[in-house]
């Protein structure tokens, strides 16, 4: 990879494919048939929009890997996927023939209609967009199909110093762009306001800097969001709250949120922040909220439950009587996918291991008055953790005056 390429090295995608290939080897699979977007892009680089139409990457055992799809992604994948060996297309879906129908006979003729088969889907297809259609384990009665989701997601717990390297570019502009946030927000201006402008403003200096390294693989409209989503006020009460149709007042208690895409990859920045002079109580919520993420922080490192980081968290604020005020998590796992395994969570006994990465955002929410909580992503480091979004945590900081 060259140094200033913003994205996986083709390289480190056939060294994915290889390990792929080497647990097949292990168990005995003849194939691992993939429809997952997630999944595909991890494992070649390639990625996709979904939609009713069928997509399918196919990785044997022993030959090179293929891809099923529309006639309209041909180009598309001979273009940005240089490790596929061949694409097998049909016209459109639902088609005279069903595409499901002529995926059965190209996996015949790639001789696998009598292996054994690791999949994600039975089905076939990622179902988007309505599709509906024939079960590709129904077509292939000869076949054997077993769970197939863990062979690439059990490697996508562990991140590469590749992957490391994008989630501190994504942490890198998240916090530019919540300082253009905190630069554009006063009392009566509208959040989504805000957040639109800031984020414009954000993307255009990120673009500017990086110019041609920039690689935006997601669908989004904009590759970089910055703002509130509706956690303005007594809408900050609400975890995934969507939108508000008040404007921010004084005395508002607001939680941010960052999202900063590069090559698939996104780090996770949110604060709570206050406008004008905070109350007692705010003061008071805020100090709670903040000892739960240090304690939590305080007890990453290698070799221990995802459960313990939640226990600290959870128990912190507990000691303080308010657990009431808990809703969620501490955190969980992210990288291609903004929230992904393992879960600090009381349910989760996954040991935690170097490399691994996490939000960490333990919260309180008191309904009808605001809600607290920061959210920071962390590199599980070789003795502990490192962060990898580095914003300013306290009040005085994060008040608007």
């Amino acid at each position: 990879m060259l140094f200033d390429e913003l994205r996986i090295s083709q390289d480190e995608h056939k060294s994915r494919i290889e390990m792929v290939r080497s647990q097949m080897r292990r168990r005995r699979i003849d194939a691992l048939y993939l429809v997952n977007p997630t999944r595909i892009l991890y494992t070649t680089g390639f990625s996709h929009i979904p939609t009713e139409r069928p997509v399918a990457l196919v990785i044997p055992r022993e030959s090179g890997l293929f891809f099923i799809a529309p006639q309209l992604e041909y180009d598309h994948i001979r273009d940005d996927c240089k490790l596929a060996d061949e694409v097998y297309t049909y016209p459109d879906y639902p088609g005279k023939t069903h595409p499901m129908r002529l995926f059965a006979r190209f996996m015949s003729n790639k001789g696998l209609a009598s292996s054994l088969i690791a999949t994600d889907s039975t089905e076939g297809a990622s179902g988007a967009y309505g599709y509906r259609g024939p079960s590709l384990k129904d077509l292939l009665s000869r076949a054997k199909f077993v769970e197939g989701r863990d062979i690439v997601d059990n490697l996508r717990l562990v991140k590469s110093s590749q992957e490391i390297r994008l989630l501190r570019e994504s942490a890198r502009w998240s916090e530019i762009a919540h300082d253009i946030l905190l630069h554009n927000t006063r009392s009566g201006v509208h959040d989504a306001l805000a957040a639109v402008k800031s984020s414009y403003e954000a993307l255009a200096k990120m673009l500017k800097k990086l110019g041609p390294r920039y690689i935006q693989l997601r669908i989004a409209l904009s590759p970089l969001v910055v703002g509130f989503r509706g956690q303005v006020g007594a809408g900050s009460a609400i975890p995934h709250a969507v939108y508000t149709k008040n404007k921010i007042r004084k005395g508002d208690v607001l939680v941010t949120e960052a999202g900063v895409e590069v090559a698939g990859y996104t780090a996770e920045l949110e604060r709570t922040v206050i406008v004008g002079k905070p109350s007692a109580k705010a003061k008071k919520y805020f100090e709670i909220m903040t000892k739960a993420q240090g304690a939590a922080l305080r007890e990453f490192r290698p070799g221990i439950f995802c459960s313990r980081v939640d226990d600290a968290a959870r128990k912190s604020v507990e000691a303080l009587g308010f657990s009431n005020a808990w809703r969620h998590h501490t955190g969980h796992g992210i990288g291609l996918d903004g929230h992904e395994p393992p879960w600090l969570d009381p349910g989760d006994q996954t040991i935690i291991k170097q490399g691994m990465v996490f939000s960490c955002e333990p919260g309180l929410y008191f309904p009808g008055y605001a809600g607290f909580r920061h959210s920071d992503t962390v590199e599980i480091t070789k003795k502990g953790m490192s962060f990898i979004t580095n914003y300013p945590r306290s009040l005085d900081e994060l008040t608007i005056k």
